[in-house]
């Protein structure tokens, strides 16, 4: 008996303990419904075989997107991420995205009591604020490049399934760096803002503009009519730049080169959408600056040979297959020769000697033409020094510079130690540059010039004629030499020319006290004309080709007094005996 009243205590106890805690966990359950009601997050419960037990009001964009009520069951990959939950982990950061809004999720599992509370957060303002610093450039506020190849990705699907063309435009401002450098960077900054405004009135709204880094712009034209359609924006887009912008009271110029291929013609993918834009681009950068180039299948011929060539020279540059020949230049008034120009030549190991017009363009382009350059003047001076050693001088070798050494930082320190290395006197070595080179960012050349100058470097402004000079600045240039083009060296032939600009330049020339050389002198008639110009210096196969180190010293050491009568002869006669000048050549 007293055992039966036992195990009914006890029973009765265990019936008011459970009961109690039913009582507690309905109370807990009404409070937690009463929150999330109030909540304006999603708060849900969802059963371990995924059926939503509850949902509060502002779970209702979440239970649209996975298209179920509360009652029903959540889609499969769900479902599984609630069995990953039930095992005793809460999951974070789950994303979803309805169709405007996006959240994040905690999964809390309540593994008693066989189900999970999803817990939401709404991040919808915060990941368009993260989409525009992800997909827009900081800067000018356009799109930036992961944004412009999502949308070619959506442009070219468009065009491939209608049948319409769309373009892409890749442009590459001129110069910008110098403006970095010359102004500052906030400069810049400026000059970037102000070249997207003139480029977004360029285009429709349908059309895309961005930034794709640095100086790099790109265009997708969407439907254009036809390939003179593409090239009206281009030119539209180059034509934007032509009026200086106002940057700190300043007037900056900008100009651009623009590649563009056109697609689905062109290319079937974005990556060779944009490859073939970049392809014409570096064509058209090659030829001429300011203008617009289409690909055509060629390029990838091109650029594969040009790839060829630059690896071969970096080989060759350290392999020593690079030499040296030498124009000698003669003084018309002593008849004496006082100058050489150096000239690089190419002995490729499998081709043999390349012309420079087929290895120099690929050397600029690769920035090769750094260390050649710098080679071919170390090896100029030090051959130069051995002919004034030998005493076969003193006479001056002439250099040339290319654009990317004049403005490659150090170049006058680097002169220097290159003349210090070698022995040379600073007088014997004259550097030439071209008129477009030394009139681009004039005020820059004249300084750079004038440091050369002050070290006892002589410079010269080769193709003289070809460029656009302004005559106020080259009075200004502390050069002491001009070269006359050979075009205008020809024309002394032509009845209709008649050389008027090889006369103009060289008066010119003389009166802002400088001296003149006639550069491709051929003929008699030719060195007659100059001399009655009172021209300098002539340098051309009339007098000498180009010669190796070792020819030029047998050359200069044979030259003597025999060109002296030669010219004596051409002086009284007009012509020269040309059996003599062959003889006196094989001499040499």
């Amino acid at each position: 008996m007293t055992d039966s009243f036992d195990n009914l205590k006890a029973a009765n106890e265990a019936l008011k303990t459970e009961v109690s805690k039913r009582i507690s966990d309905l109370e807990h359950t009404q409070s937690i419904a009463r929150i999330s009601e109030d909540s304006p997050n999603p708060v849900l419960r969802v059963s371990a075989g995924g059926e939503v037990l509850y949902a509060n009001k502002s779970s209702g964009a979440l239970l649209s997107y996975w298209k179920i009520e509360v009652g029903g069951r959540l889609p499969p990959e769900w479902c599984d991420v609630v069995d990953e939950a039930m095992a005793g982990k809460t999951l974070e950061d789950r994303e979803l995205s309805s169709l405007d809004r996006r959240f994040s999720l905690t999964i809390q599992p309540i593994v008693d009591a066989g189900y999970v509370n999803i817990f939401g957060r709404d991040i919808t303002k915060r990941k368009k604020a993260e989409e525009i610093i992800v997909n827009f450039d900081e800067l000018t506020g356009l799109p930036n490049r992961a944004l412009f190849e999502d949308r070619l990705h959506q442009v070219l699907g468009h065009a491939r399934r209608s049948g319409k063309l769309a373009a892409v435009h890749l442009i590459n401002l001129d110069h910008f760096k110098e403006v970095n450098e010359t102004m500052g960077r906030e400069a810049g900054d400026v000059l970037l803002r102000a070249i997207s405004e003139r480029f977004l009135d360029c285009v429709r709204n349908s059309d895309t503009v961005a930034r794709l880094g640095g100086d790099e712009f790109g265009v997708i034209q969407v439907e254009p009519a036809n390939s003179d359609g593409v090239a009206v924006l281009a030119q539209k887009l180059l034509k934007s730049l032509e009026d200086p912008f106002e940057i700190d009271g300043r007037k900056v110029y900008s100009g651009a080169s623009v590649g563009i291929t056109v697609f689905p013609d062109d290319a079937g993918n974005p990556e060779d959408v944009l490859r073939n834009a970049d392809l014409a681009l570096s064509n058209g950068k090659g030829d001429d600056r300011g203008s617009f180039r289409f690909y055509v299948a060629q390029m990838n011929e091109d650029i594969q040979r040009r790839r060829s060539i630059e690896d071969d020279m970096r080989e060759s540059l350290v392999n020593g297959d690079f030499v040296l020949h030498y124009q000698p230049k003669l003084n018309i008034a002593t008849n004496r020769i006082t100058g050489m120009e150096a000239l690089v030549r190419w002995n490729h190991p499998e081709k043999g000697f390349m012309s420079p017009a087929e290895f120099i363009p690929v050397a600029e382009r690769s920035k090769l033409i750094i260390p050649l350059g710098e080679w071919v003047l170390r090896e100029a001076c030090t051959f130069n020094k051995a002919l004034t050693d030998a005493g076969l001088g003193p006479i001056k070798v002439a250099v040339n510079l290319s654009a990317e050494q004049f403005r490659a930082e150090g170049l006058v320190q680097m002169v220097k130690s290159v003349l210090k290395e070698t022995g040379l006197d600073a007088k014997q070595l004259e550097l030439e540059i071209t008129e477009t080179l030394a009139m681009h960012n004039a005020d820059v050349s004249i300084d750079l010039c004038g440091a050369l100058e002050d070290h006892g470097i002589s410079l010269s402004i080769d193709d003289f004629g070809t460029g656009y000079s302004s005559l106020s600045y080259l009075k200004s240039f502390p050069v002491q030499r001009i070269k006359i083009d050979k075009s205008f060296v020809d024309d002394i032939n032509d009845a209709e020319n008649s050389g008027v600009i090889a006369r103009a330049v060289t008066t010119l020339g003389h009166s802002f006290g400088m001296e003149i050389t006639a550069e491709g002198v051929e003929t008699g008639e030719q060195l007659s004309f100059l001399r009655a110009l009172d021209c300098d210096e002539i340098q051309g196969y009339f007098f000498s080709r180009p010669l190796p180190g070792d020819a030029l010293e047998e050359f200069l050491r044979n030259f003597g007094d025999t060109w002296a009568i030669t010219l004596d002869q051409e002086r009284r006669n007009g012509s020269i005996d040309r059996r003599q000048l062959e003889k006196m050549r094989s001499s040499c």
